[in-house]
């Protein structure tokens, strides 16, 4: 048990190492994209909600970025441009509740209390591990809180209305706020845009130092 234990715990520390430098994510994409589309002049289409949100402007502009970077060119406001571009943002909370070390994660979006230790009942049973194990045994766990941080892009023609590409993002973090990790998404969207349509993927990033 004392060697499965051990195992156990160097592998955790294996996995949360190997997390650290980079970002994940899943990527969805969903597209009607033209193979002889060539044309990428583009507009930011803002909700109202948006026009004056000074969060939102930010992201926009790394969202720019990141377009520039795959052949994108906005347009002035008195051109006329081959598409327009939309994106919506959120952050939900979810819980992964971290117990002993042969039961080292347990996935709970219900979780609401945060406690580092507490009281299990057991049923009484000879056979739990080869011992006896009795109701009220204390036991060690914590609870650690992620965030799961999304995001979407949506890019329609510009005449017609017709939406060309749906692309969506998830990543889940232990950061509460969404701006540390916006410019990870953005970039994650796009990576070998347009992609294969109906598919998710998952996407690593190397985290920018």
């Amino acid at each position: 048990m004392k060697s499965f234990l051990s195992w156990s715990v160097i592998f955790i520390s294996t996995l949360l190492t190997g997390c650290a430098s980079t970002f994940t994510s899943q990527v969805s994409v969903f597209h009607e994209w033209p193979g002889n589309q060539e044309a990428r002049s583009y507009i930011v289409e803002r909700s109202p909600s948006q026009e004056n949100n000074p969060e939102y402007k930010l992201y926009e502009e790394e969202l720019r970025k990141q377009l520039g970077l795959h052949g994108f060119q906005e347009v002035r406001a008195d051109a006329t441009p081959a598409l327009k571009i939309g994106m919506q943002y959120g952050t939900a909370l979810s819980e992964i509740q971290v117990s002993t070390p042969w039961a080292p994660a347990m996935y709970d979006p219900f979780w609401q209390t945060h406690f580092s230790r507490g009281y299990r009942f057991w049923p009484y049973s000879p056979y739990y591990f080869g011992g006896p194990y009795y109701i009220g045994r204390n036991l060690d766990f914590s609870v650690r809180r992620y965030y799961l941080h999304q995001l979407e892009i949506n890019i329609s023609d510009f005449q017609n209305g017709k939406k060309l590409a749906d692309i969506k993002v998830s990543s889940e973090q232990l950061g509460q706020q969404i701006s540390e990790h916006m410019p990870y998404l953005i970039e994650s969207a796009l990576k070998d845009f347009p992609g294969t349509n109906g598919t998710t993927r998952t996407v690593e990033l190397p985290l920018k130092k």
